[in-house]
């Protein structure tokens, strides 16, 4: 019985050792779960790239013949 005792305290670390590893490991949780919440966020925007409406696609068209009516006459000049 008096060897199991001996082999456990070899297998503590001392307070501090113990004290870093747990700042460690709190730190990397803290690292993996930013990584998570900003490939979420990425998913997201991902998901809006474009129009999903054709409200939204007519607008973007409208605009679109705008501009290269400017541009042609602008050119026109």
């Amino acid at each position: 019985m008096g060897e199991e005792w001996r082999m456990a305290e070899k297998k503590r670390l001392p307070p501090w050792e113990e004290a870093k590893l747990v700042l460690k490991m709190q730190e990397e949780t803290r690292k993996r779960k930013l990584l998570e919440k900003d490939m979420q966020q990425r998913q997201g925007w991902a998901k809006r790239v474009g129009p999903n409406t054709s409200d939204e696609l007519e607008e973007n068209r409208k605009r679109l013949r705008t501009l290269q009516k400017r541009i042609e006459d602008e050119d026109d000049r």
